[in-house]
């Protein structure tokens, strides 16, 4: 799985949460300052503009703070000594 895969899955996955809480983009706007485009952007898995403090700022607003490794697709163990020899 990319990166890229990693945030489409994260953004469907918020998706779905604020739709449940029958929440709409406008108002997680207004409640967070994230901007409309960001947040759709992220929702449909492209994620332009999306800091880690936005991230934060929006899983805030809906609750999700605690249950955030329940969004995260499931990431592999990595080895960081092989990683950094990797990268020399």
């Amino acid at each position: 799985m990319t990166n890229f895969d990693t945030i489409a899955l994260l953004g469907q996955r918020f998706r779905t949460y604020r739709k449940a809480l029958h929440i709409s983009q406008q108002q997680l706007h207004e409640k967070t300052g994230v901007s409309l485009f960001t947040i759709s952007s992220f929702e449909n898995g492209k994620g332009q503009g999306l800091s880690l403090s936005h991230l934060l700022s929006l899983l805030k607003a809906l609750g999700l703070d605690d249950t955030f490794m329940d969004l995260v697709p499931d990431i592999p163990a990595i080895d960081p000594e092989k990683m950094w020899n990797k990268k020399r």
